[in-house]
């Protein structure tokens, strides 16, 4: 089974980050991970920019599993804003960009 990382770096609309950070915390993660070959998420919020320009505040890395990639994320923006999926209205989607990467390495240690 080939092995994923999906990226979604993202935003709350403005003056509503408690009501998103919520809701993606203590219901999106695990409506993700209830779907098909996703096997894990995490959330981040970041700390400081060394180099570049920051884009979003929030990340959030989900683990996949699957040999149907496409099949996969095709089916998770199809359950967009279902009864099993809900988007929270403080999510601002627009803001939001969405990667798909495949592993390459295992993960180095030393």
């Amino acid at each position: 089974m080939r092995r994923f990382k999906l990226v979604v770096f993202s935003e709350p609309f403005e003056g509503r980050e408690d009501e998103f950070n919520e809701w993606y915390t203590g219901r999106h993660l695990s409506d993700i991970c209830a779907l098909p070959g996703f096997t894990s998420a995490q959330r981040f919020k970041l700390h400081s920019v060394s180099m570049g320009t920051q884009l979003n505040k929030f990340m959030a890395i989900y683990d996949v599993e699957t040999d149907d990639p496409d099949g996969v994320v095709e089916h998770m923006f199809a359950m967009r804003d279902t009864e099993a999926m809900p988007i929270s209205p403080a999510f601002n989607l627009d803001a939001t960009t969405v990667m798909l990467y495949e592993q390459m390495t295992e993960v180095v240690t030393e």
